[in-house]
């Protein structure tokens, strides 16, 4: 028997994220990923922590101090004072990915930590956008016609165009070539979609499908039209025994992604649920 499809993806995260990407509040949006697989977290109570971690600098920036003093000081509260830093000991660990544990732990990878510093500053007033490196995200601080590119990750430190290079061959070797349109800053939808594909394939290298779910029922709200993504909840839903919504995904897939390279597997599945759905009409 085919099973009955869940609710749709979390009301409140489709609520915080259907409006105009300026209009996202990117720290409620963050904070709502885990509400599945943190029934019992209260956003509210996050959204007040970000609140009281921006609170002590508030008479600190001054309006007249240069970016480098600013970001110095935003640097030594967070990543001092704050205890933020960077988990590389775990940096697959799921829990880096939802921003809730991040707030407890004050343990986070690349992009959780970069929310964190975007979301501080933005309670003061201070610009930061998002920088999505290639395999790594950073953050870039302005003030006028001044601007500094920031690693979160590494204690908030400044980075040159050569070291953003480097980041992204770290990870890509040889052929991660920095492109100009990498340092562009990305939306808020974008940072999302980011940290979701971080736990996606994380549960997926665990096999954890029950927890993949509602990661990727997020993904494929943000991004209908993304054929991955509908691919891989299309393959989920298989698993799920929800044959209709399977087929749809992976016909989908296939019509969007016609020379995909595992398009030889993704039709043996699709062959295997038309059967099934055959036999239940």
């Amino acid at each position: 028997m085919e099973s009955a499809p869940d609710p749709p993806t979390g009301n409140r995260f489709a609520r915080a994220v259907d409006r105009p990407d300026e209009s996202i509040d990117l720290g409620e949006a963050a904070l709502l990923i885990a509400e599945d697989a943190y029934p019992d977290s209260r956003v509210d109570t996050y959204l007040a922590e970000l609140d009281t971690i921006a609170e002590p600098l508030r008479s600190r920036l001054r309006g007249d101090l240069p970016l480098p003093a600013l970001v110095s000081i935003v640097n030594g509260h967070l990543f001092g004072e704050e205890g933020f830093r960077g988990n590389a000991e775990e940096y697959y660990d799921p829990r880096n990915s939802y921003l809730n544990e991040v707030l407890d732990r004050r343990l986070g990878i690349p992009i959780t930590l970069s929310v964190v510093y975007m979301e501080v500053s933005r309670r003061l007033g201070l610009e930061v956008v998002g920088i999505g490196l290639p395999g790594h995200f950073v953050v870039e601080a302005r003030k006028g016609g001044d601007s500094l590119l920031l690693d979160p990750f590494h204690g908030g430190e400044t980075l040159t165009l050569e070291d953003c290079q480097r980041l992204v061959a770290e990870v890509y070797g040889d052929a991660g070539v920095l492109a100009q349109e990498d340092l562009e800053p990305v939306t808020k939808r974008q940072i999302l979609t980011r940290i979701l594909n971080n736990l996606k394939m994380a549960y997926l290298r665990a096999d954890d499908a029950d927890r993949a779910w509602p990661v990727v029922e997020k993904m494929v709200h943000l991004n209908p039209e993304s054929p991955v993504d509908r691919r891989d909840r299309g393959l989920l839903a298989h698993r799920r025994n929800q044959f209709r919504l399977a087929r749809d995904d992976l016909r989908f897939y296939l019509e969007r992604r016609p020379d995909a390279p595992d398009r030889s597997a993704i039709e043996a599945s699709l062959s295997a649920i038309e059967s099934i759905l055959g036999m239940m009409s």
